[in-house]
């Protein structure tokens, strides 16, 4: 149903009400000129015809008296009576209509009429009266007093005008046919509107909507050359436009969106109202660590970085703080962005460069070079002090001598050994690295590299144990790369198991397969004071040394840091990756993920 408001019931009713008005306006006035034209023309007919009777009337009565009804036969609206001394002499009407005495007698029923006649004096009066089952009808009555012989007489006239409520009936119908008509063109009209103007609209009104939606899959349709065909035209064109510069805006959108998700810079962006409007991973990152570290689960914004963005606003320019949150170390820029006027700040766009990992470097170069020249300085005060003392004779048997020769060599193997490593890590990270996988039987493998610590197990007390399921008892590998590996591992295992202050403590190696991810598993498991958790993520970066689980005591203060790098580079260079799981005080597991190899059964 059409809704009151609609343009198209709106265009017809206005329209068909102008139409309207004028057709009765018209119709009304029409009537009523052409009825009273009728009347008085009417009217002045018989008027002048009486008059002209009653002409004869004063010439030669007795003329009218013989031969009225002669003289006034052609017209049946029109009857006269004479009376002398109150007595009829003659009427107008003898035998011509039967119906005259009753339409007579009617007329002078009026009241003005009957006024008149009681009256005796000359009177035409024109009125209307009812006469029959007819409606009102218009008669004209006039006397005139005349003498004839001494005796008293009057004409009567009367005119009867009921012949013109006939025209007016037929008046009438024509004018319920012309209001019949009118109601039908009415109808055909609203529709006529509705096909023409009220559908088109309403399509091209539905199809804006799914414009508004970016949905540009209909098109509008062109039937006519009129203005709506012309307003779809537009439209048509108006969709193209729309359409293309909708598929650039999502793709720069879309660009947009993956530059700022990509980049390595946080991003929040925050009105007037200081509300969050837009952020990326690493903007909410920095939001999450921060409310961790307050205890709230919600992203709220810090203080000072509201500060700093009333500050902005207030200002309207660029300012810059450094904080820290949790160990992350953050530069944090903040620009205005202006309205249109360039005049108030709409905005900061708060941008945050997590200097986290530079920081770390830097204090893990330090710490490399403390560590190096720590390193290096021993042994070559030793090598210098005992070189010194053999050259100075110090040394005054052959046995002093050859101890003090010993202690050189092993000291500079000792420094030889960490070039090497340092050497040795940088080819990996270079790509040079070769390996020479070769069929090791694991069980003797791993008994030759534990019979290396059992001295220093002892030392410590720390029990070693090796475990190995029968179906990896072999594996292809690069042996000289895999000892580097399980040495250093080893070699941490039972320094830190020595630092647990038990008396079971113990260091185990277990090779076993996982069948479930097909995969052989080699670990190296230690019951010491375990690792940090926050060190976990970054326990294989070069330089990296765990500060709290290796400065328990100066016994444990060894190590460049690098032994581990060494460890994860060989491991993936086999196709496999290390990973560390570790509970404090309780459990620690360096576990080594390789794929099972179906060589080795063939080879079986």
């Amino acid at each position: 149903m059409s809704k009151l408001n609609s343009i198209t019931i709106r265009t017809w009713g206005i329209t068909m009400f102008i139409i309207g008005f004028c057709f009765i306006t018209t119709n009304e006035i029409y009537g009523r000129i052409y009825q009273n034209n009728i009347e008085k023309n009417y009217l002045a007919d018989y008027e002048q015809s009486i008059e002209s009777i009653e002409g004869y009337l004063e010439k030669e009565p007795h003329f009218l008296i013989e031969n009225l009804d002669k003289l006034k036969a052609h017209d049946t609206h029109l009857f006269m009576e004479v009376y002398l001394d109150g007595q009829l002499v003659t009427d107008s009407y003898t035998g011509t209509d039967p119906s005259v005495p009753t339409t007579k007698k009617k007329l002078l029923a009026n009241e003005d009429v009957t006024q008149a006649v009681n009256m005796g004096r000359d009177t035409q009066i024109i009125s209307k009266t009812k006469i029959g089952s007819n409606q009102n009808t218009l008669f004209m009555f006039r006397i005139k007093n005349f003498t004839l012989d001494g005796k008293k007489g009057a004409l009567y006239s009367f005119v009867d005008l009921a012949s013109l409520n006939e025209t007016e009936k037929k008046m009438n119908q024509w004018t319920l046919i012309n209001f019949i008509f009118y109601g039908i063109l009415s109808v055909l009209f609203f529709y006529y509107l509705q096909k023409r103007l009220g559908k088109p609209l309403n399509t091209l009104r539905d199809i804006a909507f799914e414009y508004a939606k970016n949905d540009f899959s209909q098109e509008a349709p062109i039937n006519f050359k009129d203005e709506l065909s012309q307003l779809a035209l537009a439209m048509n064109k108006m969709r193209k436009s729309l359409e293309t510069t909708g598929t650039a805006t999502r793709q720069e959108k879309e660009l947009l969106e993956n530059i700022v998700s990509s980049i390595s810079t946080g991003i929040l962006y925050y009105n007037q109202d200081k509300t969050l409007l837009m952020s990326n991973p690493l903007g909410e990152n920095f939001l999450r660590n921060w409310n961790n570290g307050e205890g709230t689960e919600e992203q709220s914004l810090p203080d000072f970085l509201a500060d700093k963005i009333d500050e902005v606003i207030n200002k309207s320019e660029k300012v810059y703080h450094d904080t820290m949150i949790n160990d992350f170390y953050f530069q944090i820029s903040l620009v205005p962005l202006f309205d249109e006027d360039l005049e108030n700040v709409r905005g900061v766009l708060v941008s945050l460069q997590d200097l986290t990992k530079e920081r770390r470097l830097d204090k893990m170069r330090v710490d490399f070079i403390n560590n190096v020249s720590h390193e290096l300085r021993t042994p070559l005060v030793m090598i210098q002090g005992y070189s010194e003392a053999i050259l100075d004779d110090v040394a005054e048997t052959d046995e002093e001598k050859h101890e003090m020769a010993s202690i050189i060599g092993d000291e500079s193997k000792r420094m030889n050994r960490l070039v090497n490593e340092m050497l040795d890590l940088s080819r990996m990270e270079a790509g040079y690295i070769d390996l020479v996988p070769v069929e090791v039987d694991l069980e003797a493998f791993f008994m030759k590299i534990l019979s290396r610590f059992n001295r220093m197990a002892e030392k410590n007390q720390v029990h070693l144990s090796l475990e190995i399921e029968p179906s990896v008892k072999k594996y292809y590998m690069d042996e000289d790369k895999m000892n580097q590996v399980f040495v250093n591992l080893i070699n941490n295992a039972i320094r830190h198991a020595s630092l647990s202050e038990r008396n079971d403590a113990h260091v185990k190696l277990w090779v076993h397969e996982d069948k479930i991810t097909d995969e052989v598993q080699m670990e190296v498991i230690d019951n010491g004071p375990g690792i940090a958790e926050a060190d976990i993520p970054y326990i294989f970066d070069r330089f990296y040394k765990a500060d709290k689980s290796r400065t328990v005591s100066k016994s444990s203060q060894t190590g460049t840091g690098i032994g581990l790098s060494i460890v994860k580079n060989i491991v993936e260079e086999h196709g496999g990756y290390i990973e560390v799981i570790s509970v404090p005080n309780k459990v620690t597991s360096f576990r080594i993920h390789f794929p099972y190899i179906e060589e080795l059964d063939e080879a079986d």
